[in-house]
């Protein structure tokens, strides 16, 4: 029994080492089921469900430059929060998140994809001097779990003096963003 608990460790230790995937100073785990597509701009993580139903997350390559105001990120999202994506500009629409070094932001806004109804869930993530974003698009509250699920291991690189291959959890207890909300 001994022997069988410790060779059962041994490979979920060896899984979760090889699930964890690096784009730039984001460090991630790719959902079960989920396809991933690189390219030098983006990472797209993409899961397939019954037609009809989307359910992506689009992580970018790092850019030098801190988005650490409200209209910093509002420029950020501008530039990169898609095209035909409409975005709350009420106040309270934008969150800002600090923890461990890293400063994020998000906001919520939708978008008609063949006549249905997506949802654009918009972090930027800063860790003082790069930013990066991650974005989910989905019309499914499942999806959305599961996005939840991938933000607990997504890491980025602190860029700190003295601690260049720091690394900071985004998500848990003393995470930047918050996780995002059901439809």
């Amino acid at each position: 029994m001994k022997r069988m608990m410790i060779t059962c460790l041994m490979l979920l230790s060896l899984y979760q080492l090889k699930a964890q995937e690096t784009f730039g100073k984001a460090s991630f785990t790719v959902p079960a089921g989920w396809q991933m597509t690189k390219n030098t701009e983006t990472v797209t993580l993409e899961k397939a469900l019954k037609k009809g139903v989307v359910c992506k997350i689009i992580i970018s390559a790092t850019e030098k430059g801190a988005v650490n105001t409200d209209a910093d990120y509002l420029a950020y999202r501008t530039k990169n929060g898609g095209k035909g994506i409409s975005y709350s500009n009420q106040k309270g629409a934008v969150i800002k998140y600090e923890a461990d070094g890293l400063i994020s932001f998000f906001s919520k806004g939708t978008t008609i994809q063949k006549m249905d109804k997506i949802h654009s869930y918009f972090y930027s993530l800063s860790n003082g001097s790069q930013t990066l974003y991650y974005q989910l698009l989905t019309n499914n509250n499942d999806c959305i779990s599961e996005f939840n699920q991938f933000m607990e291991t997504l890491t980025m690189e602190l860029d700190n003096a003295g601690s260049a291959n720091a690394r900071a959890r985004k998500a848990s207890a003393a995470a930047p963003a918050a996780p995002a909300p059901m439809m």
